[in-house]
């Protein structure tokens, strides 16, 4: 939902965008969760809890017909599950250091190590752990690929 609530604000020049205007700052514009950006779901999900209350009125506002796109408590609850389980990624990935291939398997180390914690997790709703099993299962078909690259295992000094 927020996905397309982002879309549908940011290529609306004549009627939603104007309203977003009015209702809030001119200068902050939802970012939009873009494929090949590995950190624009968390940037949209940090934006769209904090602006909860802009987007909750614009959606429930009948005039700019942003219905489809309105969620719920539980939904945004997720989204805030969601959020912090990416923080973790984001900001290890937003380091000042170079990335290189030797990071690699350092990095995933730790993606698996939040994901394992996080899967058994009381903290997060049933759906935010079976999407980070999921996950787990993605890290796992990477980790086997590594066994049989030569370029890994050279810069691993293997």
């Amino acid at each position: 939902q927020l996905r397309r609530v982002s879309y549908a604000i940011k290529n609306s020049s004549t009627k939603l965008l104007p309203r977003w205007r009015e209702i809030w700052f001119p200068e902050r514009i939802m970012p939009r969760d873009v494929k090949t950006r590995w950190n624009s779901t968390y940037d949209m999900l940090v934006f769209a809890i904090d602006y909860q209350a802009v987007l909750n009125k614009m959606t429930d506002e009948r005039s700019l017909n942003l219905q489809d796109y309105e969620l719920n408590r539980k939904e945004w609850r997720l989204a805030s599950e969601l959020r912090d389980i990416l923080k973790d990624a984001a900001l290890y990935f937003s380091r000042d250091a170079i990335p290189s291939l030797t990071m690699v398997i350092p990095a995933m180390d730790h993606i698996d190590e939040v994901l394992a914690t996080n899967i058994t997790s009381a903290n997060y709703s049933h759906a935010i752990r079976s999407a980070l099993s999921v996950g787990k299962c993605t890290l796992n078909r990477y980790y086997s690929k590594t066994d049989f690259s030569e370029t890994y295992r050279i810069a691993m000094g293997e």
